[in-house]
């Protein structure tokens, strides 16, 4: 008895220091007296990174390829608003948020030289979140009680085209291969959705998450075999979802940071970058989902915070390993990690 307590003291002691601490390569924050949102990025054709910052009256553009000389090349004004989304197809960006003015198209061409709005799209005014099927020049976003989620062709990147509507609430959207998970928010619910058709797009599954919180938002492992959560309410766990018979799905895993408030999960590889609020960015080990493991993390703080703090959004995606992470009190942050090192 004695050698299994030991045994098991030692595996957990093992775990305890398996996560590296990660200390950022720079930091980019307006010199005025405001909020930041969500956060992607943009690599040119001339190798050269850069941050796309939500802030809450606009959006920034800056210039991450040397972390240790954080540049803004651009500040596009908006309409104020606390929540931000943007996405990126070929050279534009796409800007949305809760306040009005519809969706903003950012030129990205002219980096490092200058960004323009090359276009507003005003068919709707107001939306959460978007995604982009690149491959089938499809933009999704988050809509109204009517029109849940709103299915847009950019095959003319310039002048959107509203091809169909579905679903019931909407927080988050995630597509690939033709398959649209959407976090149903107060529902407690991910809806599956066939989108093979655009114009006419069909309920495939609908699951339940036992116990939910706000179902917030979700992403693939990169098999798609397995569906990652978040529910953005404290001590609610992101969780992992095995989707081999879409019939019977079944929860196979969980995790959850010590500040307990999850915010946003996206995966690369087999590594999941979670934006965790007073936890700061979690990095994490799911090629085992049952048996998820944290590998790094970064924090602001010495300890984590609880509440609607600190980070707001994550993305791993450059080839070089760079993480860019949005802070809502302090702007933008920059840290490498080698399991992001990769296409």
């Amino acid at each position: 008895m004695n050698r299994m307590i030991l045994l098991l003291f030692l595996v957990l002691a093992s775990n305890a220091v398996a996560s590296t601490q990660l200390s950022p390569l720079g930091q980019f924050k307006r010199n005025r007296n405001i909020e930041y949102n969500d956060i992607w990025g943009y690599e040119a054709p001339d190798g050269k990174e850069y941050a796309l910052l939500g802030v809450q009256d606009g959006t920034s553009i800056v210039d991450v390829s040397d972390p240790s000389n954080l540049r803004e090349i651009k500040f596009i004004s908006s309409n104020r608003s606390t929540w931000k989304d943007i996405k990126t197809y070929g050279h534009y960006a796409y800007v949305v948020n809760e306040s009005g003015g519809g969706m903003q198209i950012l030129d990205l061409s002219k980096l490092p030289g200058d960004v323009t709005v090359a276009a507003t799209y005003t068919g709707f005014k107001t939306s959460h979140n978007i995604f982009i099927d690149e491959g089938r020049k499809l933009l999704f976003a988050e809509g109204n009680h009517s029109e849940p989620v709103r299915i847009f062709s950019i095959e003319n990147p310039l002048a959107p085209v509203k091809l169909s509507s579905l679903g019931v609430e909407c927080h988050d959207i995630f597509a690939r291969d033709g398959l649209l998970y959407v976090s149903e928010g107060g529902h407690g619910t991910i809806g599956i959705f066939n989108y093979d058709d655009p114009s006419n797009p069909t309920l495939v599954s609908r699951f339940q998450i036992r116990r939910s919180g706000y179902v917030h938002n979700a992403w693939l492992t990169q098999d798609s075999r397995y569906l990652m959560t978040t529910e953005e309410n404290t001590g609610k766990t992101m969780k992992m979802f095995d989707l081999a018979d879409l019939s019977n799905v079944r929860q196979v895993g969980e995790v959850l940071a010590p500040g307990k408030l999850a915010h946003n999960t996206h995966i690369k590889g087999n590594f999941a970058y979670v934006a965790h609020y007073g936890s700061g960015l979690r990095i994490y080990d799911v090629s085992n989902p049952a048996g998820m493991n944290e590998v790094a993390y970064w924090q602001k703080s010495t300890s984590s915070r609880r509440g609607f703090v600190s980070v707001w959004g994550a993305y791993p995606f450059f080839k070089s390993g760079k993480i860019l992470i949005s802070d809502i009190e302090d702007g933008l942050f920059v840290v490498h990690h080698e399991s992001a090192q990769r296409d």
